[in-house]
């Protein structure tokens, strides 16, 4: 990663699915730029202690967050908002809607959700306003109704609106499927907006091309299959730099 960058991955997210539960591990990163200090996303609520230790080893106080962009209200990106007592929580008003009276048919969307935020100091934008010097939001719909990303510099914070590097080296929709048509369009002006995509569900990675990750990457599980045993750990990566770092 660029230590120059205002951009501070505290979380990347993992393109992963299992027959035993939802992963749910997503993309959170922090903006420091001009004297701010802002959060993409917040996470699913298991990262809530994660988080702030995060934060506390970056000297970064909770109350410190002047703002929180939420790129939608799924409850693997927003259900630690609540956290930054001072934060404005800036989201789309499309998304806020939605969120007062979700789909039934919507397991991603939590129906208490519109309620909680309603407690927070909420600021609903529409259009694509720079909310900070250097940051503008972009409206990317599809994935949820009001979808948006965070163009910094040359980098797109982009949610799941690219949800992950081989939905862009595809130039389709085929990790998770998207709230209506809007999704692909949204795929495709993504890829066109910045040299470096931060995805909702991966490891930053260069437009290209190719498409090529920044990063390397080491997957830890520990597994507790004997009560009376040891635990047991897979580990999956890649071990020598930029190994499996394309796609072709």
């Amino acid at each position: 990663m660029n230590p120059l960058s205002p951009i501070t991955p505290l979380f990347t997210g993992l393109p992963a699915r299992a027959d035993k539960f939802l992963t749910g591990i997503s993309t959170v990163a922090l903006l420091r730029l001009d004297g701010r200090s802002l959060l993409f996303d917040t996470g699913p609520y298991a990262y809530r202690p994660i988080l702030q230790m995060r934060l506390q080893k970056l000297g970064v106080d909770p109350g410190e967050i002047d703002t929180v962009i939420l790129s939608h209200v799924h409850w693997d990106t927003a259900a630690n908002a609540d956290l930054f007592p001072n934060a404005e929580i800036v989201l789309h008003a499309k998304e806020l809607g939605y969120a007062e009276a979700p789909g039934s048919h919507d397991a991603d969307t939590p129906g208490y959700i519109g309620r909680a935020l309603r407690r927070l100091r909420l600021r609903p934008v529409t259009g694509e306003p720079e909310i900070a010097a250097g940051v503008r939001l972009v409206e990317l719909p599809g994935h949820s109704p009001g979808s948006i990303g965070a163009l910094v510099g040359n980098a797109l914070l982009a949610g799941d609106a690219v949800t992950c590097a081989a939905d862009a080296a595809a130039g389709d929709i085929r990790y998770q499927r998207g709230y209506d048509g809007r999704a692909g369009q949204s795929l495709s002006r993504a890829l066109t907006l910045a040299e470096v995509i931060y995805p909702g569900h991966d490891r930053p990675f260069r437009v290209g091309p190719p498409i090529t990750y920044l990063d390397d990457y080491v997957i830890r599980i520990r597994l507790f299959t004997d009560p009376a045993g040891p635990d047991e750990e897979l580990q999956v990566g890649s071990f020598a730099a930029k190994s499996f770092a394309s796609w072709p």
